[in-house]
C-alpha cells in the first residue's frame, strides 16, 4: 500500500504538473489527498484509514465537481479555458456548458461513491459489475466531456436565434 502510494503522488505531479502550474483545482485536489494520505499510512501508521481510501477518494472527487459548481467555478471551466480563446471566457453558453459538464462528472463521482459505501458494507455485493463501474463512468465521463459541449452549444445557439426571431416577430 505505501508504495502505490507514492507511486500516485509522484505520478499525479509529474503527469499533471502543467495543471499544477495552471492551478487547476481538481489537480492541487488530488496531490493533496495522496500527500494526505501518504502521510497518515507511511509516516504517521495510521493503517485503519486504508479501509476508508475508496470512500474519502469518491467523497473528494464529488464534493470538488459539485463544491466548484457552489461557488460559482465549475472545476470543467479552468480546463476549457485552456483550449479557448480568452474571449470565450465570459462567454454565457460557454459557462453555462461547463456548469452543466460539472454537473455531469459529479452525478459520475456520486455513483462512484455511493458504490463505495454500499461496498464498504457489503463486500463485494456487485461482484464484476462492481470492479466495472469505476471504468465504466470513466468511459461515460469521457465520451460525455468529448460530445456534450459540442451538442449543448449548438442546442442553445438554436434556441438562442429562436428566440431572437420570435422577437422580432
Amino acid at each position: 500500500m505505501e508504495e502505490a502510494l507514492i507511486i500516485c503522488l509522484v505520478a499525479t505531479v509529474l503527469v499533471g504538473y502543467k495543471d499544477l502550474a495552471n492551478k487547476i483545482i481538481s489537480q492541487w485536489v488530488t496531490v493533496f489527498f495522496f500527500a494526505l494520505n501518504s502521510l497518515l499510512i507511511i509516516v504517521l501508521h495510521q493503517y485503519q484509514v486504508i479501509p476508508y481510501i475508496s470512500i474519502s477518494s469518491s467523497a473528494v472527487l464529488t464534493l470538488v465537481a459539485f463544491g466548484t459548481l457552489a461557488i460559482g467555478m465549475p472545476f470543467t471551466l479552468q480546463y476549457a479555458k485552456l483550449d479557448v480563446p480568452r474571449e470565450t471566457w465570459e462567454n454565457p453558453i460557454f459557462i453555462q456548458i461547463n456548469k452543466e459538464m460539472t454537473f455531469g462528472w459529479g452525478l459520475l463521482f456520486a455513483v462512484g461513491l455511493i458504490k463505495s459505501v454500499i461496498e464498504f458494507f457489503y463486500n463485494d455485493l456487485f461482484g464484476v459489475l462492481g470492479d466495472a463501474t469505476m471504468y465504466i463512468t470513466i468511459i461515460i465521463g469521457m465520451i460525455f466531456t468529448m460530445k456534450y459541449p459540442v451538442f449543448a452549444k449548438s442546442r442553445k445557439l438554436k434556441k438562442q436565434t429562436e428566440q431572437q426571431g420570435s422577437a422580432v416577430n
